[in-house]
């Protein structure tokens, strides 16, 4: 490397302008980190976003080093409008979009997604459209893999956590082949090596650690192997030479900017720092009974058990130690307030156990159901005794012109135990009246969440609901919740 004060000086500079960057990214979206920590320390897989930069910045050096002959041609004009428009996308998606998502915030994450875009948008405005989009493979790699898409694929492979370290993995080796890509067939060797190295430590790592947390398998597998891969090309590149990264001098930035470039940047920063987290709304965590023996909740007096089900499918979803029960009951006497014509009362009880109640925080109680085309009220909660909280919402199909009644509450039964239990009755009293179903719903209910982004909230909300089973289902949930052991 050439070393000397011009070198020293355009070092200066560009460490000085991405320290500035990442300040400000840091400072603006500082809930978001909070909160993506918080999930991550918790056992849930959002940690991986934590490991996305340091692939990224891999990536990027092996750019950096096949950089050469470039011009310093600018057009600072056009340089502020792409920059300053990135920004504007950023606050609004912050402002207006992310509320519209609220109980869905943890499942989206749609504010990680608006970070990367941020620093998008301020490097343009830094150093310059053309310089970022050099590195345009980069930004595809940060981009491309949100919070939402790295679930779904997770669970379209197994949902298990050698699934969510194998998409690092995958995700780490396409940084390497960025990084070797001199031409496709080191990209494509760089690529494969990676792969299969990583997918033997990932394997390994688990086999020797299984009680070790997502994070790490996350992190550490994917990382290494992209380093070790990518040293290891750079080393055979240079064989017989000199080992020095750079051939060249170290160039300072061409971009001349003004006051205005930082004061834009850290402005749209101070405004995102001071917008909320939207609330989610979530269902109270409370201590509950021991736990059972058996699957599902002990049904009370006054109830009868027609029929019991468990699904397999949540282990995707919330964990292999996860389980799934449904218990239909119906009422022993009839109850002339709960029904007119005095017949009996059905009443489907679906109880979700996992390990960690942060697992119910990504998936609330309505992903659990298939709703496309469904209009869902606001919540309202309620005591059901011994300090439990529940909620209640209606959910309204116009398809089939039934109307759903669901009350959930969430308890801790112990050490690596927590349920939801929802009671879900139907608006239709015939013994053959249709319930909803639990089903994997993330592509399901994407007709719904297109609507919200384009329509906003209102588009699948019940604005005047009727909560006709709101005293039966809180009669019921009292009378569970004092049947349990505790």
């Amino acid at each position: 490397m050439i070393i000397g004060n011009v070198a020293i000086d355009a070092a200066i500079r560009l460490t000085a302008r991405w320290i500035l960057i990442v300040a400000a990214t840091v400072f603006a979206f500082w809930k978001t980190w909070q909160d993506v920590w918080r999930s991550t320390t918790e056992g849930t897989a959002i940690g991986y976003v934590f490991v996305v930069p340091a692939l990224c910045v891999c990536a990027a050096i092996g750019i950096s080093l096949r950089r050469e002959g470039e011009l310093p041609i600018h057009d600072r004009q056009t340089d502020k409008i792409v920059g300053g428009i990135g920004l504007l996308v950023t606050l609004a998606v912050q402002v207006l979009l992310l509320p519209r998502f609220a109980e869905d915030y943890q499942l989206m994450h749609i504010d990680v997604v608006a970070a990367w875009v941020f620093v998008f948008s301020s490097a343009v405005l830094v150093f310059g459209l053309r310089p970022v989009c050099r590195f345009w493979p980069v930004w595809v790699l940060a981009l491309g893999l949100g919070p939402l898409t790295y679930r779904s694929l997770a669970i379209l492979l197994g949902g298990q956590r050698f699934h969510y370290g194998l998409i690092m993995v995958v995700l780490a080796s396409g940084a390497t082949a960025i990084a070797v890509s001199r031409s496709n067939r080191r990209a494509a060797v760089g690529f494969g090596c990676s792969v299969a190295l990583g997918s033997v430590a990932l394997y390994v790592t688990i086999r020797m650690f299984p009680t070790a947390p997502t994070f790490a398998t996350q992190l550490g597998p994917a990382l290494a192997t992209s380093i070790i891969v990518g040293a290891c090309f750079y080393v055979h590149k240079r064989r017989g030479g000199s080992l020095a990264p750079f051939e060249r001098p170290v160039r300072r930035p061409t971009t001349i900017n003004s006051g205005f470039t930082f004061v834009a940047v850290f402005a749209v920063a101070a405004a995102l720092f001071v917008t909320p987290l939207p609330d989610q709304n979530l269902t109270p965590v409370s201590p509950g009974p021991s736990p059972a023996a058996h699957a599902g909740i002990v049904v009370p007096g006054g109830w009868q058990e027609l029929d019991f089900t468990e699904y397999s499918w949540p282990r995707k979803y919330f964990g292999s130690t996860s389980r799934l029960t449904r218990q239909t009951i119906r009422t022993t006497e009839p109850n002339p307030a709960w029904d007119v014509q005095n017949r009996p009362r059905t009443v489907q009880v679906d109880t979700l156990s996992v390990r960690r109640p942060t697992t119910l925080e990504v998936y609330p109680s309505h992903t659990q159901y298939r709703l496309q085309n469904a209009r869902v009220s606001s919540k309202i909660f309620v005591d059901v005794g011994r300090g439990v909280t529940a909620e209640m919402y209606t959910v309204v199909d116009d398809d089939l012109l039934l109307t759903w009644s669901n009350l959930n509450f969430v308890w801790v039964r112990g050490p690596g135990l927590t349920q939801r239990v929802s009671l879900i009755t139907v608006d239709n009293h015939d013994p053959d009246a249709l319930f909803p179903e639990p089903a994997p719903s993330m592509a399901s209910n994407g007709a719904n969440s297109l609507a919200v982004l384009l329509r906003g909230k209102t588009a699948v909300s019940d604005t005047e609901p009727e909560y006709k089973d709101r005293d039966m289902l809180e009669t019921l949930a009292r009378e569970i919740v004092e049947a349990q052991q505790w």
